[in-house]
Parts: C-alpha cells; structure tokens; sequence
C-alpha cells in the first residue's frame, strides 16, 4: 500500500499562524502534524509516501527528511497551488502511483493517530474491491464534506450536502481500492479536461464514481481524536479538546 499526502495549499484562512510555517508543521501536543499522520502510516505498516507540495514545499521537505527519513518519499509539485485545489493536486500523482496496490489518500491538515489508519483499513472488511471514506457520525456544518449513506455504502459525498440531511463528514481520511484508481485518475482527467476539476475537491470525482455504482464504505472514527485544520478556530479546538486523547 502506499499513501498520498496533500500539502500543497496555501492556508490562506489560517492567517497569521501560517505567515512562516507551514499549516502541516503546526504543533499539536508538541508533535507537528505532519508527523503525526507520518507516525499513524508507520504504525500500520505504511512506510512509502507521495507528497503533493507547493506552498513552502522546500520547508515540509527538510523538515520529513530530518525527522523521518527512514520512509520511503516521493514529491510531486504541483506549481498552480495557488490557483487549483484537491482533486488537481490528485490527477499530478497519475504516473506515480502504480495499479498494482491500494492507495490511501490524506490531507495533510488532519489531525489523527494510528487508530484513525487502523479504523479505515479494516473499513472495507474482507472485500479488496471496496474503497473506504473516514467517516465522523454526528452534526456536521455547511463547510463541511458530507456523506450519506445507506446500509454502509456511500450514496452521495460532497460540500453540497444539505446538512440536515448528511449523515456524517468525511474527514480527509480515504483508502482507495487498487481496482478503483484506473476509475478514479480518469474520472479526474476528465473533469479536469472539462475546466471544472482544476479547482475542484477530489470529493467531486468521489461523488461521480459513486454516482457511477463504484462502492464506496465508511469507516467510523466518530469515536477518535480526528479533525481537519482549517481555520484558526479549528486549531485552538484541536488544541483543546484532541490534544490529550493523542496517542503518539
């Protein structure tokens, strides 16, 4: 398996936090939060690592290859950060990312431990033909990725959601089956082809393969320490209610 990490953005709503770090490298619990995703990968046996960078890209690549250079990384730069959004920053690893393995695919703003791994890799069961979304249960905002679903397949993803409707968030966390990623790099090319997908979520090309009757299950982290970081209000939340149920 290996695993993809999204790190090009600019955190543009993170204001000053982020003036001279980048977003990945903010402390949580004294261990910035690229290390902590890092950390959760090795805990479960995933030492290769695609970066997608961009924005201080030269800083998040000093800082992996001090601290955790016994993985193995590839970068991929994707020099429109400032422009385009997810689902480009996942079409740049088309050549990289072989189809002979499953992928696990992560923003690089989320806050997790190894439990969020192990929770979304025994998400698909017995069945190497599903892809799994980190699901969080519970009242979710505008803002947003919501899912719905039905009988634990994903019948809808997205920001559109209506929030009344939405069963739950998807948390930045998502394995991708091996015999999904043919579906899932052309379903990018071609929105991307189209204009749309440049500054799309990659959520948008979930929505359509799920549209499509590609299977996709949750896993349910309702119960652990995981959030996205997007704001500074997000931050000082994981500051002070994840902090002291990580672990390292």
């Amino acid at each position: 398996m290996i695993a993809v990490i999204l790190v090009a953005g600019n955190s543009a709503r993170m204001g000053s936090l982020t003036a001279d770090v980048h977003k990945s490298l903010l402390p949580v619990a004294n261990l910035p939060i690229i290390s902590r995703i890092l950390n959760a990968l090795e805990s479960n046996e995933i030492d290769r690592v695609v970066f997608v960078g961009g924005s201080m890209e030269d800083q998040l690549k000093e800082y992996v290859a001090a601290n955790h250079g016994q993985l193995q990384t590839k970068w991929v730069t994707n020099p429109g950060y400032a422009t385009t959004n997810t689902a480009y920053s996942v079409w740049l690893t088309d050549s990289t990312v072989g189809r002979n393995e499953d992928m696990i695919l992560i923003n690089g703003d989320v806050v997790m431990d190894a439990r969020a791994i192990s929770r979304t890799l025994k998400g698909r069961a017995a069945d190497e033909k599903v892809s799994v979304l980190a699901t969080r249960f519970s009242d979710v905002d505008d803002e947003e990725v919501k899912v719905l679903v039905k009988d634990n397949l994903v019948t809808e993803i997205g920001k559109h959601i209506d929030p009344v409707q939405a069963d739950g968030e998807s948390v930045g966390i998502n394995l991708i089956a091996r015999s999904h990623l043919n579906v899932l790099y052309a379903t990018l090319r071609i929105r991307i082809a189209q204009g749309e997908g440049r500054t799309e979520y990659y959520e948008h090309a979930f929505n359509q393969m799920v549209n499509d009757r590609v299977p996709f299950h949750t896993a349910d982290v309702t119960d652990l320490p995981v959030m996205e970081i997007d704001t500074p209000e997000d931050y000082e939340t994981v500051q002070r209610e994840l902090s002291t149920r990580l672990s390292q």
